[in-house]
């Protein structure tokens, strides 16, 4: 019922093939395919693989002068998931290099590691634990108001875990709790570094067999240790302060599930946040969600998703993701300094045939600035995936970003993206 926060990882791509796929991985990937034709006929819940993408950004730092570049990613990956009686255990994993073609001060490793178990109980008592840590070359979107043309790697972590007991009854009781925390390497983005904890407590009421409804209270919490500047022109961490924001929230829940391929969750929330920075990132009013899945015929499905959540950190991870058999085109931003933000996403899919897919998706993205004025992303990409085999795929995509700016407190820009990536992956 509750959407919880996650934390995409940028996954950029590179040069010519020939120049940076390596000896090692070429072995691997035809050690993988030889051993590809003695697979059992179970389906095995282990998985490894490899993948190499190329990309070209007319914008790589998202700044008004554009500098443009090629880059690969060459990466490793893995994973299981295993049921075990009423339990179930899954993990993933993968570990990337991307080489930039003309600006090697980007060049950086990255990865992304998650991890979950999910419990039940012979009477109705059932939950879940998650932990996730990633790294990345941090793609602010423009959320900032000096353009930045350093290297500067993000690394996000994240631990949750809820509890929920009821069963499949016509009432349940839940409960959640989530820690996460955001660092930066780049010295100008001391301000950013930040943890975030959030709980919650709620029922549910199922009042047929395809509405339910509930109520929540709900509880955050974001600690800036370098919230804010002491000084006019601060030089180091001393120069700083921390800040503190906390929001109560009373959190209204609907779901209706009319059928697997088409179905509406909803959160209309009373929120009340105070920050001990003061200015105008205290907020007071009404926030909340709304999503849909609509799928009217087998080849084809849409999603639409509208929100409006208030925070320094509003929408920790703004993210909108297009997904087509195993890819997922993730587009992330940090919307570090806002009071409240709005966000509009659209997303289509459509199976051409068993083995070609094509999905398109669409997010514009308003926040409402501490400094005054409102910061606008519009974010679209359009991409399409070929199952060549079994093990291995095939996938090309297009992105358009651009960012306005009104009352002075950033930049304008605008970004374009094409890459293509190969992807193998022995079960």
């Amino acid at each position: 019922m509750q959407a919880q926060k996650t934390f995409p990882t940028r996954r950029p791509l590179g040069r010519p093939l020939s120049r940076q796929i390596s000896p090692p991985l070429i072995a691997a990937l035809a050690a993988a395919a030889a051993c590809g034709s003695a697979r059992a006929e179970d389906p095995s819940p282990w998985y490894i693989g490899a993948s190499v993408g190329v990309t070209h950004d007319s914008n790589v730092f998202r700044t008004p002068d554009a500098v443009g570049d090629t880059y690969v990613t060459t990466s490793l990956l893995g994973g299981f998931d295993q049921a075990i009686g009423r339990q179930r255990l899954h993990a993933a994993a993968r570990v990337g290099y991307s080489k930039y073609q003309n600006r090697d001060e980007l060049n950086n490793t990255n990865y992304g590691v998650s991890a979950g178990w999910d419990w039940a109980t012979i009477e109705k008592l059932s939950g879940s634990v998650n932990v996730g840590a990633n790294r990345s070359l941090a793609q602010l979107n423009g959320n900032t108001r000096v353009p930045s043309t350093r290297r500067n790697l993000v690394n996000a972590d994240q631990i949750s875990t809820d509890v929920k007991w009821g069963g499949d009854g016509q009432v349940t009781l839940f409960a959640n709790y989530g820690h996460s925390r955001v660092r930066y390497s780049a010295a100008e983005f001391i301000s950013s570094k930040s943890s975030a904890d959030t709980a919650s407590i709620g029922t549910n009421y199922r009042l047929g067999g395809s509405t339910t409804v509930g109520a929540a209270l709900r509880f955050t919490r974001t600690v800036s240790p370098y919230g804010v500047a002491k000084t006019l022109l601060p030089t180091g961490p001393d120069d700083f302060a921390s800040t503190t924001s906390n929001g109560r929230n009373l959190d209204l829940l609907g779901n209706w599930v009319y059928s697997p391929q088409t179905s509406v969750n909803a959160r209309l929330s009373i929120t009340r946040q105070t920050d001990s920075g003061g200015g105008d990132r205290t907020f007071s009013g009404l926030t909340g969600a709304l999503s849909a899945t609509y799928a009217p015929t087998a080849k084809l499905a849409f999603t639409a998703a509208l929100s409006r959540d208030a925070g320094t950190n509003a929408n920790y991870f703004n993210t909108v993701s297009t997904t087509s058999g195993s890819t997922v085109t993730t587009v992330s931003g940090l919307n570090q300094s806002s009071t409240a933000t709005d966000i509009l996403a659209l997303g289509a899919t459509y199976a051409a045939t068993a083995k070609i897919s094509v999905n398109a998706g669409a997010q514009y993205r308003r926040s409402k600035l501490d400094a005054g004025g409102n910061d606008n992303i519009s974010l679209y990409s359009l991409g399409a995936t070929y199952a060549v085999a079994r093990n291995w795929q095939l996938a090309c995509n297009l992105g358009h970003e651009s960012r306005a700016v009104s009352g002075g407190a950033g930049y304008d820009y605008t970004a374009n993206t094409i890459g293509c990536s190969a992807q193998f992956t022995l079960r």
